[in-house]
């Protein structure tokens, strides 16, 4: 016999007749006086037949209960609370988390309709806990049918007996298949899935629903009419209103300012509260059922994590700001670009944490994406070797600080002050006022020397006097020197060395030596200025006289050799060689005076 959906009109008396005959005999109504006696048992699971019992005593519980047409906070409660039991029943952890609600909903609902509609074995011939214990039974099948029922073997569920994952992902085509059989005379909740697909929430009167032409209760895709009007009608409003939110923040972010960096959250904000809006909606008011649900859950899901992840890099981003105003880094500084790079990972790594949760919650399998990430991360890391050097080398300069912004220093040949360090290279503006950007791997490697990084500054100096000073001018003048930078307010008194340090090739030279009390250079050089025209003065005042390279031509008059003292050392060596004191091997060979003679 072909059945023919109820219409909603019926169902309040057709559910009356069944609460007064068979439904009773059926035990839905000792199921319900039992939850109510002890609201917290939880169902009777220890094998297949007290399942089964539980589940369709559970349901026909719920089916009453939704027939009374009350609408009270109380009622919807119980409502929740019956369903929980009824879908406690099922195996659900092959279920994505945010769906789990809705599947489990449209699982029971399909599950006892087909149990309502085929032929059931006698309660003698299910299963019992005994049956299982001595049996030892893992898996269990209703006879004619696919839908098993397994033993959960450990964990919270350990031991109870629920209708597997399978049976739920199949109850859907279960119940198309059999959607056209009549229901049995016993059966506890006849209608139970007209119900479900046509009852709205609190929200929406039933009479409102019965005053609905046909044409809108007419099923297309397996959902309602007047249920894809009503999505469209409240997705409408609600994505303007999110691209109005985020069209005003960018307007107010671009106006600058403390308020507008404030209304910047606006816009994900409100995307996760339009998410979270019409998820209650569509499940709990329109109640969306089948592939509907589930999509739009999962839509919706996406979109809830995406303005979460927009949250989250908004408010990361501000806490960057705000430990870098904390510290006082300047910008431009590697202090600075550090501190926002470490918050761009750790925000890379909350987005890629709620990418994997948010995926995982609306059934994308993650394990392919994170292999794929891994094998494109090492193509990556291949690819950017150098600017992974020269990125770990900046790291190396900000642990080690080396040079700060504004440091002037010198490497190999090249001095200049330090403009910027960044996590790539590093520039330095020369005296010339070019800039020379180098590669922090090279810059790390090269010998520093940081000139800011003295409490005192050398002067230096070398005076070259002329050959006519006399050792009495050195002395004096001398004297006065060390006593000038001794008394000289800006030298450090105890580093003064001032000597006369050698015979130059048309000078004689004399090294000043001193720090000055700055670290400025500029005024340094003032000191220094200051310095050297004392040093001019002093010079001049000990009659002596700065010398410049020059050289002294003597004209004298050839007079050869002397042959006296030619004689005579000839006569001496012939005398070492009568003795056999000449030697005449290796260094030694150096002539060597007469052996002294003593008087015998």
């Amino acid at each position: 016999m072909h059945h023919q959906r109820l219409p909603v009109s019926y169902r309040p008396a057709l559910i009356a007749a069944l609460l007064a005959g068979r439904l009773f005999v059926c035990g839905a109504a000792g199921a319900a006086d039992g939850a109510d006696r002890h609201p917290l048992a939880p169902p009777d699971l220890s094998s297949p037949r007290a399942a089964l019992h539980s589940f369709r005593d559970r349901c026909d519980g719920l089916f009453a209960e939704l027939g009374h047409g009350e609408t009270s906070t109380a009622h919807t409660q119980r409502i929740r609370r019956m369903a929980a039991a009824v879908t406690s029943c099922l195996d659900l952890d092959e279920i994505p988390p945010a769906l789990v609600e809705s599947k489990g909903r449209q699982a029971a609902v399909c599950l006892k309709e087909v149990l309502d509609r085929i032929e059931l074995p006698a309660t003698a011939d299910l299963p019992s806990a005994n049956d299982v214990q001595r049996e030892g039974l893992k898996r269990w099948r209703l006879p004619h049918t696919e839908i098993y029922l397994v033993r959960i073997p450990d964990g919270p569920r350990g031991g109870e007996w629920l209708f597997s994952s399978d049976t739920v992902e199949q109850a859907d085509n279960f119940y198309r298949r059999i959607r056209d059989l009549p229901y049995r005379p016993t059966a506890g909740s006849p209608g139970f899935y007209d119900f479900y697909v046509q009852a709205a929430g609190w929200m929406i009167p039933e009479p409102w629903l019965q005053a609905l032409p046909a044409w809108a209760k007419a099923t297309v895709w397996e959902e309602t009419v007047w249920r894809w009007l009503s999505m469209l009608l409240l997705l409408a409003p609600g994505a303007g209103i999110v691209a109005g939110m985020f069209r005003w923040s960018r307007r107010a972010a671009a106006r600058g300012g403390f308020v507008a960096e404030g209304l910047a959250c606006a816009a994900p904000a409100s995307l996760i509260a339009a998410g979270f809006l019409l998820d209650y909606l569509f499940t709990y008011q329109i109640r969306l059922t089948g592939n509907a649900i589930f999509t739009t859950k999962a839509v919706l899901g996406v979109l809830e994590f995406f303005g979460a992840a927009m949250l989250v890099l908004w408010a990361l981003r501000r806490a960057a700001d705000l430990v870098i105003r904390s510290q006082g880094f300047r910008p431009g500084t590697i202090d600075t670009q550090l501190v926002r790079l470490g918050f761009k990972i750790l925000t890379a790594l909350a987005v890629a944490w709620m990418v994997i949760i948010g995926a995982d919650s609306v059934g994308i399998s993650v394990a392919p994406l994170i292999a794929g990430l891994g094998v494109g991360g090492l193509a990556v890391a291949l690819a950017a070797q150098h600017t992974v050097e020269n990125v770990i080398a900046g790291l190396v300069l900000f642990a080690d600080k080396p040079v700060r912004i504004g440091d002037a220093c010198r490497f190999g040949d090249v001095r200049g002050t330090v403009e910027q360090i960044g996590l790539r290279s590093t520039r330095i503006r020369c005296a010339d006022r070019t800039v020379i950007t180098i590669p922090n791997s090279e810059f790390a490697k090269l010998q520093l020397t940081n000139f800011s990084c003295r409490d005192r500054i050398l002067l230096q100096s070398v005076l070259t006097l002329r050959y006519e000073t006399t050792a009495d001018q050195m002395r004096y003048l001398l004297a006065a020197l060390r006593d000038m930078l001794g008394r000289h307010p800006r030298i450090a008194a105890d580093s003064v060395r001032v000597r006369f340090v050698g015979y130059g090739e048309w000078s004689l030279n004399v090294e000043i030596f001193a720090l000055a009390e700055t670290t400025d250079f500029n005024e340094f050089l003032a000191i220094q200025e200051d310095v050297l025209l004392l040093v001019m003065g002093m010079v001049h005042e000990a009659g002596c006289d700065f010398a410049f390279p020059s050289q002294t031509q003597y004209a004298a008059h050839e007079t050869g050799l002397d042959a006296a003292r030619c004689q005579r050392a000839e006569e001496t060596v012939a005398g070492w060689r009568r003795e056999g004191v000449l030697r005449t091997v290796g260094f030694l060979d150096a002539p060597q005076p007469a052996p002294a003679r003593t008087a015998a």
